[in-house]
């Protein structure tokens, strides 16, 4: 069987729009989306008469490519022959309590991809779409040099709209694809597999890891499926995926695949790589983790999870809280399995979880991820996954005042669906969740921390209140750092939002604040010194949604001897 040859391809990337993800806290980074040429070598393999293929990336992955023997049937026309064939994946399935398990390695279909048929010049001469079964067939010029080229790509463009995309963040974003060899077309149909292997010889990455886009692609088509089956119509901008083999748990240049970990920004999901450390292309929960936060923004409209490291065992932020849970239920949901797994380490060969079904976990209440990751998959698996679309995609859940929350998915469900949210009520009191109201009003698990209820204090204009920001379930994003406030307008007019430290702590204090109301969002993060001012063009009948918090607070380890910073909130007519 011949190999493969060197090869050289442009592939453009299309442009994305500019998106701010409202982490508050966050720095404000600039993406860049390039149009790259991509070049890498390819090795041949498998048997038959067809041809060796390559993932093209200027990260060099490449893979063998198994193909059948060339066969003849009936032309497709006088001028013209049929290419058919089948494009697979290595999907490396997940040992529970353990690692992956590559001596259960199995061929999976590469479904729903773009296929190009390319002739020696570079040009594309047809272009056709895998099947279910990774079947396509495409039609060539008879005796003509062609290669059969799959991108990372799956899309639909008729009644649905969406496209999903793996791309290599080390290589301008460059998107893979797997190609086989140029070939003469000849003078009857023939048929041409191809197959991107994973690149494990038995004890490591010895070549290259050619299914890992793949797999990631295949993760995220799987996912989607769930939305389908309750949105035949359904529309999603263009889901990213950014994966390289040097993506690596350093903190740094993501074009140097310095992500630190797996996470969705808001522009695109980065997907670890790096082998022997943490690489998560075969972590299905992982991948639909992070898409189920590319569904909570896109088809919601919002997230307001300040982001930061979380556990299920912690105390977490609310928002924080409600969307890793939901991102955790929809893995488990949509994966149809509820034991959520990670695998990490030496050879890849360790693996961390957790149970999102568990029912009674140690930390329950509105402040938990366990306790939300459970109520959204029983949800689903109640039969209600399209109630819980059916939140996502009404506008009021983009424009609710009130920060996203458990609380504010309850009020809202409760009128698009009152059957599913008798199942709602049941799970969240299982969860010792008792507001159902979008501000949290009559809750009253406190969490054990101080000032954590009520979970919105009331704000009158011309009034004053105060509210503190403790450490005393940690730093940055956990329950009790941030603290939230509620007001309701009477008069349109200018009025000016005051946060001071109250003078109850000694040491210096560094306010910030967040706004929410009719339609706006408001922003002050200045380094002013023990005051925080915002000045804002309230509307009449409005509800508006305050956070406070001490910035002192989100400092990478706990202050000893923390004293909790008190400021007095007022808002006054300007």
């Amino acid at each position: 069987m011949p190999g493969a040859n060197m090869i050289f391809t442009n592939l453009a990337v299309k442009p994305e729009g500019a998106y701010w993800l409202p982490c508050w806290l966050s720095l404000v980074k600039t993406w860049l989306f390039v149009i790259s040429a991509l070049l890498l070598s390819a090795c041949g393999g498998g048997g038959g008469g067809d041809s060796g293929g390559a993932i093209i990336s200027s990260s060099s992955v490449a893979t063998s490519v198994s193909s059948s023997s060339t066969s003849s049937f009936s032309s497709s026309s006088s001028n013209s022959v049929y290419i058919s064939g089948s494009v697979s994946y290595d999907f490396v399935p997940v040992r529970k309590a353990q690692g992956l398990d590559y001596n259960a390695t199995a061929h999976k279909p590469v479904r729903a991809a773009k296929v190009n048929l390319i002739d020696e010049a570079g040009a594309v001469v047809a272009t056709a779409q895998t099947d279910q079964q990774g079947h396509y067939t495409l039609t060539s010029p008879r005796d003509r040099q062609v290669k059969v080229q799959v991108e990372a790509y799956s899309y639909a463009d008729a009644a649905q709209r969406w496209e999903i995309r793996v791309e290599d963040n080390t290589a301008n974003n460059a998107l893979y694809v797997l190609e086989g060899e140029l070939l003469n077309s000849g003078q009857s149909d023939s048929m041409r597999d191809l197959h991107a292997g994973s690149g494990w010889d038995g004890n490591q990455y010895s070549q290259p890891r050619a299914a890992a886009p793949f797999a990631i692609l295949d993760t995220a088509y799987r996912s989607m499926q769930s939305l389908l089956e309750v949105d035949p119509n359904l529309t999603l901008p263009t889901s990213i995926f950014r994966w390289s083999e040097n993506n690596t748990v350093a903190i740094g240049d993501y074009g140097d695949g310095d992500i630190g970990t797996s996470f969705y920004n808001g522009a695109a999901v980065y997907v670890l790589g790096q082998a022997g450390v943490d690489s998560d292309e075969y972590d299905a929960h992982v991948i639909a983790h992070e898409w189920g936060h590319f569904v909570e923004v896109q088809l919601g409209g919002r997230s307001d999870s300040i982001g930061g490291d979380h556990s299920i065992t912690d105390r977490l932020d609310m928002r924080v809280a409600y969307s890793e849970g939901f991102a955790n239920g929809f893995s488990a949901y949509v994966l149809a399995d509820p034991e959520y797994r990670d695998t990490f380490g030496l050879r890849q060969a360790r693996s961390s979880g957790f149970d999102v079904s568990l029912k009674n976990p140690a930390v329950r209440g509105w402040y938990s991820e366990s306790s939300i990751q459970s109520i959204f998959y029983h949800l689903a698996e109640f039969g209600a996954f399209d109630a819980i679309y059916s939140v996502f995609s009404d506008l009021r859940y983009e424009t609710i005042p009130a920060f996203t929350s458990i609380f504010s998915f309850a009020e809202l469900l409760a009128e698009l669906d009152p059957q599913a949210f008798a199942e709602l009520d049941r799970l969240m009191n299982q969860q010792l969740i008792v507001s159902r109201d979008a501000y949290g009003e009559a809750e009253t698990n406190n969490g054990s921390t101080q000032g954590a209820l009520p979970v919105y204090v009331n704000l009158v204009a011309g009034g004053r209140a105060v509210v503190c920001s403790s450490q005393q379930n940690g730093q940055q994003n956990k329950l009790g750092v941030h603290a939230f406030l509620a007001t309701t307008i009477f008069a349109s007019g200018q009025y000016r939002l005051l946060v001071e430290n109250n003078g109850e702590r000694a040491a210096e204090t560094d306010p910030d604040i967040v706004v929410n109301g009719a339609g706006e969002r408001w922003v002050g993060l200045s380094a002013q010194v023990d005051a925080e001012s915002l000045d804002l063009n309230m509307q009449a009948g409005e509800r508006y949604a305050i956070a406070v918090t001490d910035y002192q607070n989100h400092a990478d380890a706990l202050t000893p001897n923390y004293q909790p910073a008190c400021f007095n909130v007022s808002l006054t007519s300007i």
